[in-house]
């Protein structure tokens, strides 16, 4: 038998507290990415409504979508990584309608 590599041995000796932990950082850090993703998407969406441009643009939602099924390694699976981008598009494009919808207030 093979003795464990250093991450092996160190994986082994974390506890279910270190794992959820290290989960909770995780977290933290999507929900900083995922509202400037959100911040982006709002200032995309002054740029469509000074160029009536329509919310919805689903070349590009399709073109994200491949995109990072196709950066995918895993161990998540093309399905559940194009599931969460789908879900992140719908939100992302929802808060951009309300944005856009408060622009064109201002016209």
């Amino acid at each position: 038998m093979s003795q464990p590599t250093m991450s092996e041995s160190t994986a082994a000796e974390k506890t279910l507290e270190d794992w959820r932990q290290q989960i909770d950082a995780l977290d933290k850090e999507l929900i900083c990415l995922l509202n400037k993703r959100a911040g982006i998407a709002c200032e995309i969406a002054v740029i469509k409504v000074a160029s009536g441009l329509p919310a919805k643009d689903g070349r590009r939602e399709a073109q994200v979508l491949a995109g990072v099924v196709e950066k995918n390694h895993g161990p998540l699976d093309k399905h559940g990584i194009a599931a969460i981008f789908r879900s992140i598009i719908q939100e992302t494009r929802r808060l951009g309608t309300e944005r856009m919808q408060l622009e064109n207030q201002k016209l």
